[in-house]
């Protein structure tokens, strides 16, 4: 690496930590001041608050990534330009992307990087802030890991209720099953208790339903060893997770869940295309900030400020009203996810054939 690309990236490098810290640093406070009041109502610990905003930091960095590579992006090029540097360079017979290879190759990793981050660290760093905050700050009931009032959707299609759930010992209690073709309940079993052996359930002291058009058959039972139920303990007491905080791959599973059930997989399909369409925008406006701030007008701290948060507030509106359309079903999930970073490669084709390279 040559010495220009080696001052480049550190100079790059520097001016993106000042952006995260300083973004980390400001979410922070404006989340203390607006929930001051819960903390004090709730006599919540400065152990609680720490985890709390420990978890929620890693969501900060999710969201602010973008935004600090596109800042630090100016301020490095734009530094350049202002000083005659990249003048000189251009005089010598480096091109623009030459001098600014350093800072694509980085925008590549922090791409990976972000994707990375959204699969492995995001989900489990949501699941834990809101637990802190539900569970341990306002002492509602767990709701992540509830042992009580327990429904799921089994692989094998079936609606599973239960009134209580002992992790300890595997033993259900209120147990209700329900069977079903599409809108229509085939068969219903109810029983007071059930328990696991390791291989099957046994329902104790229960009822079991037949539905067959306008014909009902029950039969009444003392104990019942069901071979035929898809489900383990582990499935009553699995985190329940929202949508929203899910990775790619627990949405896939997702998905197929909710196909098993006859559901629409449809918004969970549209989350999958974003998780993979986020991550590229760090690519983007990077590419986008070195051919702003390589041009003519001289770009200043106060003009590199506003660019980026008028990009950074297009985008987001963009990409979270198209989520929205995906959502709904009035685009399909590729083009709903993938809309503005289809809009912004294309704002960065007409700057790349008008700048000067």
């Amino acid at each position: 690496m040559s010495i220009i690309h080696r001052h480049l990236l550190a100079t790059f490098l520097r001016n993106l930590s000042f952006t995260m810290v300083g973004a980390l640093i400001l979410f922070t406070l404006i989340d203390v001041l607006d929930h001051m009041g819960s903390f004090v109502d709730n006599d919540a610990t400065s152990w609680q608050i720490l985890r709390y905003y420990s978890f929620k930091a890693v969501w900060i960095i999710d969201t602010v990534l973008p935004i600090a590579m596109l800042m630090a992006t100016l301020f490095t090029v734009g530094s350049m330009a202002r000083y005659l540097e990249l003048t000189a360079l251009f005089a010598s017979g480096w091109s623009l992307m030459k001098v600014t290879r350093p800072l694509i190759f980085m925008s590549l990793l922090m791409t990976v990087f972000s994707l990375a981050w959204r699969e492995y660290v995001l989900p489990e760093a949501n699941v834990r802030r809101n637990q802190v905050w539900e569970v341990e700050i306002h002492g509602n009931p767990n709701r992540i890991r509830p042992t009580q009032h327990i429904a799921l959707t089994a692989s094998d299609g079936r609606l599973y209720y239960a009134h209580k759930f002992d992790p300890n010992t595997g033993i259900l209690i209120g147990l209700r099953i329900l069977s079903h073709e599409g809108a229509i309940i085939t068969e219903r079993i109810d029983a007071a208790r059930a328990e696991w052996d390791g291989t099957y359930w046994t329902l104790f002291d229960g009822t079991r339903r037949i539905f067959d058009g306008d014909e009902e058959t029950t039969v009444a039972f003392e104990r019942l060893t069901a071979r035929d139920l898809e489900v383990d303990p582990k499935s009553f007491y699995r985190e329940r997770i929202r949508q929203e905080d899910m990775n790619i791959r627990q949405l896939r599973d997702h998905v197929q869940l909710i196909r098993h059930s006859g559901g629409d997989p449809t918004t969970a399909l549209v989350d999958i295309q974003f998780n993979f369409a986020f991550p590229l925008v760090n690519l983007i406006v990077v590419l986008m900030g070195i051919l702003l701030a390589s041009g003519p007008r001289k770009t200043t701290v106060a003009s590199g400020f506003g660019f980026t948060l008028l990009v950074s507030f297009v985008y987001y509106l963009f990409m979270n009203f198209g989520r929205a359309l995906g959502h709904n079903g009035t685009l399909p999930p590729i083009p709903a996810a993938w809309a503005g970073n289809v809009l912004y490669a294309l704002i960065f084709v007409v700057m790349f054939v008008r700048a000067r390279r």
